[in-house]
């Protein structure tokens, strides 16, 4: 008797348990609601996001601060980590602790700020254009669309219209936390009155209207997340500086990424790579540490707490900050993961607002795209890297490196140009039969033809050295000969012409006569001054500079906006992209 009331108490207690929202959640009701705190980062979905910046906007699209509802209940979920049990907003579905931390860095090389800006969406989990007016087929692969103006791009993109540049980037992340939006979120108030406050039709008289809206709201809005903290690094490497200093940059990346591993207590075996980049490091200046020595970086450090700005590259290289900063992370979790809707498709698709949403939206994302277009086209045999064909690949050239700089400081390319003579004295009853000897270092380039019985030839003869490597005091010497028996010419004198960068025309006085000649010395690329011993980066022209965001990205060019169907609100509009038209 006793046994069946038990259990028909237990049915009872279990019929009268409120359905969970997630195995870690529960239904409750009264003041145990109203004690506890929200969990944290449970108001992150729900905000408003601008996928061209890459960017959290800051107001909510999705009401995430109700919790209670009609029958004063709310969700209460237990938080393992923090051993406490916190509740969610209304809106929050699916919330479970997912812990996933790694102390293995990911990396990459880039070869272009173009590569790195478009690998900058791997934060997003799902196809974030799919319900967009962006699917064209024809122009697809020249178009960048997400990320044109985020802080990375603004970070990389104007210093390569310097320089050539490749870039490393170095990311970890750890994860605390998973949820979703229900699949009926309640709008916040907010952008409820904005939307009802947008023109009812799009075009260009209504268009500022939109944009203005995306400004504040963004291009979509965040519907799932992983939460948790995240450390990215990108760093700048000058690809021919690199060069002349022996490294190349996937030797540079692989010795960053072993100072990486040590900072964040990494177990992996990286003893090889740690020795060859012990040997590496002999060949920079001082010795110094490669974090230290290509320090151009951009940090983005998302989650948590740390007085440490460079958690990853921290010349204090001590762990324990990482693991201060990871434990962190339970209290204070941000965005490692996420995905993304537009902000259109919160109405329903046959509301003639959400495609006027939807075509302003695109519009707006088409108007901040880049155009792919390489800015020089790479030398004459010289072949495009299969991956990128704005890089230049130079593949078993002498001097070069496959990525087409210098492998040493004063390599210049070196003519020689014998012009004429005058007044020569060689012979006593005839004119001379003159000729010149080019030499350099003590070895023979070549000599000219002879010109017969004449005290004044003129040669024209060219010498083309191919690749030197100056060195201090460098010269070509020229000899001037009067041919009698081959074996008993005459020396008639000597000119020793000192290599240095630029132009040299100039007359050199014999034992009898001048000698008319040129010298060019052509540093070879990224490589000035006198000796061609100064590293100097390799600009756009100032044409190229003044129309290129990038060093092989422009502006959409306006025809193609138009055939894309984009919008114009004015004259401005248009006249703002006629620099990409050129």
């Amino acid at each position: 008797m006793l046994l069946s009331v038990i259990c028909s108490w237990v049915g009872l207690a279990l019929l009268s348990l409120p359905t969970p929202t997630s195995p870690y959640c529960v239904t409750v009701r009264g003041p145990e609601c109203d004690d506890v705190e929200f969990a944290p980062g449970s108001t992150l979905a729900g905000e408003g996001f601008d996928i061209t910046k890459m960017q959290r906007k800051g107001a909510y699209v999705i009401d995430t601060s109700t919790w209670k509802r009609r029958d004063k209940t709310c969700t209460i979920c237990h938080n393992p980590y923090l051993q406490k049990k916190q509740k969610l907003p209304l809106s929050i579905v699916d919330w479970r602790p997912n812990h996933q931390c790694s102390l293995k860095i990911a990396s990459a090389l880039h070869e272009s700020s173009e590569a790195l800006v478009s690998s900058s969406t791997k934060s997003v989990q799902n196809n974030w254009e799919s319900s967009l007016e962006l699917s064209h087929k024809n122009f697809r692969g020249s178009l960048m669309l997400a990320g044109t103006n985020s802080k990375l791009a603004e970070y990389s993109m104007e210093k390569t219209k310097k320089d050539r540049f490749s870039f490393t980037s170095h990311h970890v992340s750890c994860r605390y936390y998973s949820y979703r939006l229900s699949s009926s979120p309640s709008i916040h108030p907010e952008f409820q009155q904005a939307m009802k406050k947008l023109p009812k039709k799009y075009n260009q008289n209504s268009k500022a209207h939109y944009y203005k809206f995306i400004d504040i709201f963004g291009t979509h809005y965040i519907t799932k997340v992983d939460l948790g903290g995240s450390i990215s690094t990108v760093t700048s490497i000058r690809q021919c500086e690199a060069a002349l200093q022996g490294l190349s940059v996937d030797e540079v990346k692989m010795c960053l990424d072993v100072e990486a591993a040590a900072n964040v207590g990494e177990k992996v075996n990286m003893k090889t790579k740690a020795q060859h980049c012990q040997e590496d490091r002999n060949k920079l200046e001082n010795r110094a540490s490669f974090s230290s020595k290509f320090n151009d970086r951009f940090t983005e450090i998302q989650g948590g707490h740390t007085t440490e700005p460079e958690l990853m590259f921290s010349p204090t290289k001590n762990p324990e900050a990482y693991k201060e900063w990871m434990l962190s992370l339970q209290t204070i979790p941000d965005l490692i993961s996420y995905s993304l809707d537009s902000l259109h498709e919160l109405l329903p698709p046959s509301n003639p607002l959400a495609q006027n949403l939807q075509r302003a939206i695109s519009h707006y994302i088409l108007e901040r795209a880049l155009w792919k277009n390489c800015s020089e086209p790479c030398p004459t045999g010289v072949k495009t890297n299969p991956k990128d064909s704005c890089v230049c690949s130079c593949h078993n050239n002498p001097g070069v490196t496959p990525n087409c700089c210098p492998t040493k400081r004063g390599q210049a390319r070196v003519k020689v140009t014998i012009q004429r003579a005058t007044d020569l004295w060689g012979d006593y009853n005839t004119g001379t039969d003159g000729y010149v000897k080019v030499s350099h270092m003590g070895v023979p380039v070549g000599r000219t033809r002879i010109i017969y019985n004449t005290n004044h030839p003129y040669w024209g003869d060219v010498f083309d050295m191919g690749l030197v490597v100056l060195s201090a005091g460098d010269s070509v010497k020229l000899e001037v000969w009067d041919e009698d028996n081959k074996w008993d010419d005459d020396l008639l004198g000597t000119c020793n012409v000192k290599l240095a960068a630029g132009v040299k025309e100039d007359i050199c006085g014999l034992n009898h006569g001048q000698l008319y000649y040129k010298v060019e010395v052509e540093c070879a690329p990224s490589l000035g001054g006198g000796s061609c011993s100064d590293y100097v980066g390799s600009p756009l022209n100032w044409h190229m500079q003044k129309a290129y965001v990038s060093r092989n990205a422009l502006p959409v060019p306006s025809k193609i906006l138009e055939k894309l169907g984009v919008v114009f609100d004015n004259g401005t509009a248009l006249a703002n992209r006629s620099r990409s038209d050129r």
